[in-house]
């Protein structure tokens, strides 16, 4: 396969894998913030919980929990998919590096 189109495929791969990262990091954003809206409305109502009963304390933090929970999955899974893109590219740039020394080596030949 000649050089440049063994380029450009590369080159393609990676603009996939680098539009795919930048996917995952803008879910982890959007996750992060509703985490932080989430810990926000937490410190308000406990504040409410002076005056409330034990079942509305139980039932706010129960609900609360699970939202916790469901985010913290997933941004470990959208972490998890990040770094497998990570090392996707790392390979391909290793890839790449190899084909360039061998490419290289063939014409001092």
């Amino acid at each position: 396969m000649k050089i440049d189109i063994l380029l450009k495929k590369f080159l393609e791969e990676k603009k996939e894998v680098a539009k795919a990262c930048k996917v995952s990091v803008e879910s982890i954003e959007f996750w992060e913030k509703r985490s932080e809206e989430l810990f926000a409305k937490m410190d308000n109502t406990e504040e409410e919980f002076i005056f409330a009963t034990e079942e509305f304390i139980e039932d706010a933090c129960a609900r609360d929990l699970k939202e916790i929970d469901f985010l913290m999955k997933r941004m470990k899974f959208e972490n998890d998919q990040l770094d497998s893109l990570e090392k996707k590219i790392e390979e391909l740039e290793d890839k790449l590096s190899q084909v360039l020394t061998e490419y290289a080596q063939k014409q001092k030949k």
